[in-house]
């Protein structure tokens, strides 16, 4: 079998989606199906580096000069607006490889083109007529703020997301990748009902967010003994940007009333906008002298903190995804989430603490006392991670994404023939 992989912008560096494209790659490698990379060439450093001993497995494609610097314009507008300016920005970097792959399906006799980025199922694909089946996706997104929280958006945002459904209802018809794909995944049933008919008519559901176990060792809760009944502070753990919409500020506030009757420290992995704000909230607080902000971390370090650590926080309010909340579950740590979005289908009872969105004074109250909980109880901690590590190897590990990718691939392949 052979799969070319079309993705406009691929960097493990990057992290996110961004990386999925990679993953994919490997794990295809892996389970024997001949692959192929297209990327964008703004990607050139990481990825010739990357595909050193393959090199031609991997094409590279240009973009249009007269969009190439609509995204880094768009950098400098508020929330809505930027993320039209990266919508405007991946539709032209795939329509710039459109050829080249039509070209390649021809030359390699490929079977399969999949597409497994952008996941934004409102953002059109102009990946037509290839002369292969198209899988897309899996589609992830469209996630709103919960009720009592939007606010926390700017009126920009939120008239830009308004407009997202029908705006890209309208695209899809006129750029029809989307539509005319031969199988379109989405993570769950909230993304796969914001799919136009035409393209929920061949959809199926597949997570959209996976791991590969390797690269997250299991903590060692032998060694490591925290909190009541074992030596010194809780060490609960962030991973992630420091951006409005994941509340940081709010995983702070939640921290420092749990740290009036627990002895506990918070390590934020991460780097973004709010830093400074963040510190200054930590010594307004009284508690800097138990945060500590890490900035960004290589993978093999934030994999050893996470280790190190005794749980794991993640107060994103509009998280379609959250990849980050997979690596602490196949780490083995309970995860405190807000009960809304991807995490809060990741997370399951007896692996972690979901936490009510209900108001903003009710989830800081909850985070705080889901830390205090967890702070008091070794062996709820200890059985939590193994169930959660459990839970990521039996639906979110990449080997097990990528089987029943294959099997969609021979499905596509067969009814060729």
């Amino acid at each position: 079998m052979r799969v070319l992989i079309a993705s406009h912008y691929t960097s493990e560096a990057m992290g996110g989606e961004a990386a999925i494209p990679l993953r994919l790659f490997d794990r295809l490698r892996q389970h024997g199906v001949d692959a192929w990379l297209v990327a964008h060439d703004g990607d050139r450093a990481e990825l010739t580096e990357r595909f050193a001993d393959c090199p031609d497995r991997l094409i590279l494609t240009g973009g249009w000069r007269s969009l190439s610097q609509v995204f880094t314009f768009g950098q400098k507008l508020p929330d809505g607006l930027r993320s039209v300016a990266w919508g405007i920005t991946q539709v032209e970097r795939q329509r710039a490889m459109v050829g080249e792959i039509r070209k390649l399906v021809r030359e390699l006799s490929i079977d399969v083109v999949h597409q497994p980025i952008g996941i934004a199922p409102n953002i059109p694909s102009p990946l037509t007529r290839l002369g292969a089946p198209l899988v897309v996706g899996p589609l992830n997104g469209g996630l709103s703020m919960p009720p009592a929280f939007r606010g926390r958006d700017s009126r920009t945002a939120r008239m830009v997301q308004a407009a997202r459904r029908p705006v890209g209802h309208a695209a899809h018809h006129v750029i029809r990748g989307k539509l005319e794909a031969s199988v379109v995944l989405a993570a769950n049933e909230h993304t796969r009902a914001l799919l136009p008919a035409a393209a929920l008519a061949r959809s199926r559901i597949m997570p959209e967010s996976a791991v590969v176990f390797g690269d997250w060792p299991v903590k060692d809760y032998r060694s490591a003994p925290a909190g009541s009944g074992g030596a010194g502070p809780i060490r609960f753990v962030y991973l992630g940007r420091l951006v409005a919409y994941k509340s940081p500020d709010l995983l702070i506030e939640g921290f420092a009333i749990a740290s009036k009757t627990v002895d506990a420290r918070l390590e934020i992995i991460g780097d973004g906008p709010m830093r400074a704000d963040l510190e200054a909230l930590a010594r307004r607080l009284g508690v800097a002298d138990r945060v500590t902000f890490a900035g960004w971390l290589t993978k093999p370090d934030a994999s050893a903190r996470l280790r190190d650590s005794d749980v794991f926080v993640h107060p994103s309010l509009r998280e379609p995804g959250g990849t980050s909340v997979l690596e602490a579950m196949a780490t083995g740590l309970p995860c405190i989430v807000a009960n809304w979005g991807g995490p809060a289908e990741y997370i399951e009872d007896g692996t972690g603490i979901r936490v009510s969105v209900a108001s903003r004074d009710t989830f800081v109250a909850n985070i705080a006392d889901a830390m205090t909980q967890l702070a008091a109880d070794p062996e709820l901690r200890k059985d939590m991670g193994t169930k959660a590590r459990a839970r990521v190897a039996e639906y979110y590990d990449w080997d097990v994404l990528t089987g029943q990718l294959v099997k969609i691939y021979q499905e596509l392949t067969d009814s060729r023939f």
